[in-house]
């Protein structure tokens, strides 16, 4: 017979991830839409594409430094009261980057402000919130969460296109402003709940990742022997990885194409249409980690990059550019859901928020790395290809770091 509290649980586990799947179709959408915005920024403002990546860089340097303390923050204190204000702040941010004028104001406003209250709910910390309701299918749970991102990249991306060739990119930065206040803050006072105490069904497998588990000769309780651990290093590296190329693609594929004589219109439509195709990745992904491992998804991720990308390096071709970025759609947000299942799977629940989000910090650090040297070396050599090059290797990279996570429970 079905109880009470296993029907309560269920409506607000319904909640939680409906709550999380719009969080992150915000979120990424927000995140996404710079790629339109910078050729237009760019030539209005007379500033170069570096200028605009050093400002991506700080953003994500800012919000990859913020990640700890909010998983810290959520462990101590709760998800609702700290993703209102982390949209609050965003929706400031958002406000005043309408009206800059100068390279300071847009690292202070889009760099540093609106970097703090974006990465409050971000895939990190939204994923720290899913996998406490979700004991079980972890993976699935999250990838539901995370195919947000995907929806965001399409709906947000699309909108912002129609706006920024309307009404210009200024007024799309208000409207957004607007948007992301009147949408996230009354859903997060009516469907985000902090905790839940686990069902009788779920607490043996509560039990299972609050159990300390051993690394190296060291128990998982200490977060300096996670850290420091071969296991951690190694998803130190992948996500490292993950994060510069993911964040290249993200803030440069637009303006690759269009330096490729592609239509601009067809190439905000491209950005859009690579979060459809990340949709069918970020529930590949889940079903694979849950059916199987987490290294699976991983290493299908790099090894489909390494097939695009080496093309890349030789084309030129408006309609071969397209597939290909396209297809690198698919793979934008497998390691997204991964993060948590791999965390929890090697070093169980002791620190989990402050794991998730310095593997988090890593991959934004390296992201925001990833979008600034596209713009040097652009703005250094008039062409992208030494970046393309470099994703090439990258990927293999990418495919040994993941090959040596040979934790018995990610076998």
């Amino acid at each position: 017979m079905i109880s009470l509290k296993s029907i309560f649980n269920f409506r607000q586990q319904f909640k939680i991830l409906t709550a999380a799947f719009i969080l992150l179709l915000f979120n990424s959408g927000l995140r996404f839409i710079f790629g339109l915005m910078l050729i237009p920024i760019a030539e209005e403002l007379s500033w170069g594409r570096s200028v605009l990546s050093f400002g991506v860089t700080t953003f994500m340097v800012v919000g990859a430094l913020a990640l700890p303390f909010y998983g810290r923050l959520f462990d101590k204190y709760g998800h609702r009261s700290i993703l209102f204000v982390a949209v609050m702040i965003s929706v400031g941010g958002l406000a005043l980057i309408s009206g800059i004028a100068k390279p300071w104001e847009f690292i202070l406003f889009y760099g540093l402000l609106f970097a703090v209250g974006h990465a409050g709910f971000s895939t990190a910390t939204v994923s720290i919130m899913t996998t406490r309701w979700f004991p079980t299918n972890t993976g699935m749970a999250n990838s539901v969460a995370i195919s947000g991102n995907g929806v965001g990249q399409l709906l947000m991306v699309g909108l912002s296109a129609s706006l920024i060739l309307e009404y210009g990119w200024r007024f799309s930065y208000q409207f957004l402003a607007i948007g992301t206040g009147l949408v996230l803050l009354p859903l997060i006072f009516f469907l985000v709940r902090t905790r839940q105490d686990p069902s009788e069904s779920d607490k043996e497998n509560w039990q299972e990742m609050e159990r300390p588990h051993s690394i190296g000769g060291h128990s998982e309780n200490s977060l300096a022997s996670a850290v420091l651990s071969s296991q951690f290093i190694c998803l130190f590296s992948l996500y490292a990885i993950c994060g510069f190329q993911d964040f290249f693609v993200a803030t440069h594929v637009t303006s690759f194409a269009i330096d490729n004589k592609m239509n601009t219109q067809l190439a905000g439509n491209m950005l859009a249409l690579m979060g459809v195709a990340a949709l069918g990745g970020v529930v590949s992904s889940g079903y694979l980690s849950d059916r199987y491992n987490p290294r699976l998804p991983t290493i299908l991720c790099f090894g489909l990059r390494i097939l695009l990308f080496v093309p890349l390096v030789f084309t030129s071709n408006p309609l071969v550019i397209f597939v290909l970025f396209l297809l690198y759609g698919f793979t934008f947000l497998v390691t997204a859901p991964l993060t948590v299942v791999f965390t929890r799977r090697i070093f169980g629940l002791s620190n989990f928020g402050t794991l998730v989000g310095t593997i988090h910090m890593i991959h934004h650090i390296s992201g925001g790395l990833g979008a600034f040297v596209g713009g040097v070396v652009f703005d250094s050599t008039g062409t992208y290809e030494p970046v393309i090059i470099a994703m090439v290797v990258l990927s293999v990279l990418g495919l040994i770091s993941v090959s040596l996570l040979r934790d018995n429970r990610l076998l």
